[in-house]
C-alpha cells in the first residue's frame, strides 16, 4: 500500500533536513511494525478475531470474579440483540454515565456491535453540562450507574431520553461481596416506567423478536468524550473505529512486551479517551485480562496495586507518587509489575528517576513508561518503550504518528529543539467536534501538502533523536509589567531547582495597576526542615535572581499538595479561585 511504501521509504532514507516531520528520526526505534496495518473493522470485531481462539482464558476480573473472553463476547451479544429489540440503530447515540465495571463493558461493545455510538458523559460535570450533554445527542436511553444516580434526579425530567436504565454497581460482583455491597451502597432510587432496573430492560427488551445483527463499518463513530469544558461548553470529540483501532496498532505490532493473559490494571475513568482505548480497549484487543477499578482514587490505586498484582498499569502522575510515598515509607514487592506507564502531567526528570529507583528496589525491573496525548488525537501520541526512553521527555510518536512543533504566529515548522505549538499527524483522530464544525476547523490546521495537522495548544520541542518535551500550554502566559509576553511554566521550571520544592504551579492574576503578576503555588518536600517564613525567603531571593524582575511572582502560597480533579490532574481553577484570579 503507500503507507507501507511511505514508511519503507522513511526508514531506508537517511535524511537530515533539520525538520522532524521529514527527517522522521523515531523511525529508527521500529525493528518491526512499519509494514503493518491497523485492523479492518470495528472495535467488537477487532476484539473477537484477536481472542476468537481464547475463549476460555480471562477477560475481565471485578472484585475478585472473573469473566471469560467466551462470557465476554455472550453478553455483548445479548446486550446488543437487546438494543436492536429496543429499537437501537446505526448511527444512534446511547447516552453512558458509568464508571468501571462489567456492564459498563458490554454496553460499549454491545452498541459497537451494532454501529451505535456510546456517549461517554463525564459524571463530574454539573446537573446543567451533563443535562445538556445528554440532549445535544438525542439519544433514546441514557445509562446509569446507581452510585451515579443523584447526578439526574434534579434534571431527569428535562432529559430527552425515553428510559433511563439504572445498572447496580454490585450487578457482576462475586455472590458474598455483591450481597454486603448492596445493603452498603444501595440507593434509594425510585423505579418507573421510564425508569428502568438493568435487569428489567435486558429482561423486557431480550424477549423481543430476534433482529439479525449484521456488524458496523469501520469508518462509523464509535465512541464520544468531551473535552474539559474550562474554556466554555465542553464539546463532544467523536472518534471512529477506524481511528481507535490505528492507535491499538502501536501495541500490537512495535515491541509492547506482553503475554496473553497478563492483567492490566484499569483505573483511569472511560469518560477519557486514554481510559476507553489505552486502558480497556486496547488490553483486551491483544488478550489480556482487564482488571476492573470503578472508584479512581489514590488509595485504589495503590490498593489494587498490591490486592491484584497487575502486570501493567496505567496512572495519572498524582497516582503514581502517592504510591512513591509509600515506597518511601516500607518495602514492597512490585516483581509483577512489567509496564508502570504514566502520562497527563510533566513529571520532573529527578522525580522519575527517584521513583524509577523505588520501583527498583521493590522487585520491578522496568522503568516507567511516560507518554503524551489528547482526546482529540486518539489519546496516544508519543510514548517511551522498554528499550528506548529518557528521563523528563513523553517519549517518541508512536506507529502512524508523525510531531513537530510550529512557530505560534507564522506556523512555520521549527527546526530540532526550538519550540513552538506541538502540532500532530495522525489518522486516530477525532473525526469532528460533535456539531461544531467552527471549533472542529478551528483545532485542525492544513499545511501547503493539504495535509490536517491537530493543534494540540501545548508548548515543546522535538530534539534530534525524534523525543517530544512537552513544557506547557500555549495559553499558559500572562503580559508582564513591562509588556512582555512569559509562559508561566518557565517560572515553574526555575522554582523547581530551588532544593526544598517538590511541586509548584504558577497562575497569574491582574494587578491594580493593569497588568499581570505572577503568584506562585509550591508544595515543598517532606523532609524540609525550615520554617515556612524561611522557605519563602529563600524563594524570593533565587526569583530575583534568576528570574527577569518584571516576571518575579508576588506571591507564594506553600501548600501540602495540590488539589487534583477526578481525571488525577491538578486542579488550575480550585487554585486561581484560591487568589481570586
Amino acid at each position: 500500500t503507500d503507507r507501507q511504501t511511505d514508511r519503507q521509504t522513511d526508514r531506508q532514507t537517511d535524511r537530515q533536513t533539520g525538520y522532524p516531520s521529514v527527517d522522521k528520526p523515531w523511525l529508527k526505534y521500529y525493528e518491526k511494525g512499519l509494514d503493518k496495518e491497523p485492523f479492518k473493522g470495528n472495535l467488537y470485531e477487532h476484539i473477537y478475531c484477536k481472542n476468537k481462539e481464547y475463549l476460555e482464558n480471562k477477560a475481565l476480573q471485578y472484585y475478585g470474579r472473573n469473566i471469560s473472553y467466551g462470557d465476554l463476547f455472550h453478553m455483548v451479544d445479548k446486550v446488543a440483540q437487546v438494543f436492536l429489540n429496543y429499537g437501537i440503530k446505526s448511527g444512534d447515540n446511547i447516552s453512558l454515565l458509568m464508571s468501571s465495571c462489567p456492564e459498563m463493558v458490554y454496553v460499549l461493545l454491545g452498541a459497537n456491535r451494532i454501529g451505535a455510538i456510546v456517549n461517554m458523559v463525564n459524571p463530574v460535570f454539573d446537573d446543567c453540562q451533563i443535562r445538556d450533554r445528554v440532549n445535544d445527542s438525542e439519544a433514546d436511553v441514557l445509562i446509569v450507574l446507581d452510585q451515579l444516580v443523584e447526578k439526574i434526579i434534579g434534571i431527569q425530567d428535562e432529559l430527552c431520553v425515553k428510559h433511563i436504565v439504572v445498572v447496580p454497581i454490585e450487578q457482576s460482583m462475586p455472590t458474598i461481596i455483591r450481597f454486603a455491597a448492596h445493603h452498603k451502597l444501595k440507593k434509594k432510587i425510585s423505579y418507573t416506567s421510564r425508569v428502568l432496573r438493568w435487569d428489567d430492560f435486558v429482561t423486557k427488551y431480550s424477549d423481543g423478536k430476534c433482529i439479525e445483527i449484521t456488524g458496523s463499518d469501520e469508518n462509523l463513530p464509535a465512541i464520544m468524550v468531551y473535552s474539559s469544558g474550562t474554556t466554555g461548553a465542553s464539546k463532544g470529540i467523536v472518534l471512529t473505529n477506524k481511528g481507535i483501532n490505528a492507535t491499538v496498532a502501536h501495541y500490537e505490532y512495535t515491541g509492547f512486551e506482553y503475554d496473553r493473559g497478563d492483567k492490566y490494571l484499569q483505573i483511569v475513568p472511560t469518560w477519557f479517551s486514554t481510559g476507553a482505548i489505552v486502558c480497556l480497549v486496547m488490553p483486551l484487543c491483544v488478550g489480556l485480562q482487564v482488571i476492573l477499578e470503578p472508584v479512581f482514587s489514590e488509595e485504589s490505586f495503590v490498593r489494587d496495586t498490591f490486592k491484584y498484582k497487575p502486570n501493567m498499569i496505567m496512572g495519572a502522575t498524582s497516582l503514581w507518587l502517592h504510591l512513591m510515598k509509600t515506597l518511601q515509607k516500607e518495602k514492597k514487592d512490585l516483581s509483577f509489575v512489567t509496564y508502570p506507564i504514566t502520562g497527563g502531567e510533566k513529571m520532573l526528570p529527578e522525580t522519575e528517576e527517584e521513583l524509577n529507583r523505588l520501583l527498583n528496589i521493590n522487585g520491578c525491573k522496568a522503568h516507567m513508561t511516560t507518554g503524551y496525548g489528547m482526546c482529540e488525537l486518539g489519546s496516544t501520541v508519543t510514548s517511551t518503550s522498554a528499550k528506548y526512553w529518557k528521563a523528563g521527555t513523553t517519549g517518541y510518536p508512536i506507529l502512524g504518528v508523525t510531531v513537530a512543533a510550529f512557530d505560534v504566529n507564522t506556523s512555520r515548522e521549527c527546526k530540532y529543539g526550538e519550540r513552538g505549538e506541538i502540532r500532530v499527524l495522525t489518522t486516530a483522530r477525532m473525526k469532528e467536534y460533535y456539531k461544531r464544525p467552527d471549533a472542529t476547523a478551528e483545532f485542525l490546521w492544513k499545511d501547503e501538502e493539504g495535509r490536517e495537522w491537530g493543534c494540540t495548544g501545548d508548548i515543546g520541542y522535538i530534539d534530534q533523536d525524534g523525543f517530544v518535551y512537552v513544557q506547557g500550554r500555549a495559553s499558559d502566559f500572562f503580559i508582564n509589567k513591562a509588556g512582555k509576553k512569559v509562559y508561566c511554566f518557565d517560572i515553574e521550571d526555575e522554582i523547581l531547582k530551588v532544593d526544598e520544592v517538590y511541586q509548584c504551579e504558577v497562575v497569574s492574576k491582574a494587578s491594580d495597576e493593569g497588568y499581570e503578576c505572577p503568584v506562585a503555588f509550591v508544595v515543598l518536600k517532606e523532609d524540609v526542615q525550615k520554617e515556612l517564613k524561611e522557605v519563602i525567603n529563600s524563594l524570593e531571593a533565587y526569583c530575583s535572581k534568576h528570574i527577569e524582575q518584571a516576571s518575579v511572582p508576588t506571591e507564594y502560597i506553600i501548600l501540602d499538595k495540590f488539589p487534583v480533579k477526578a481525571s488525577g490532574k491538578r486542579d488550575m481553577e480550585k487554585l486561581r479561585e484560591m487568589i481570586g484570579a
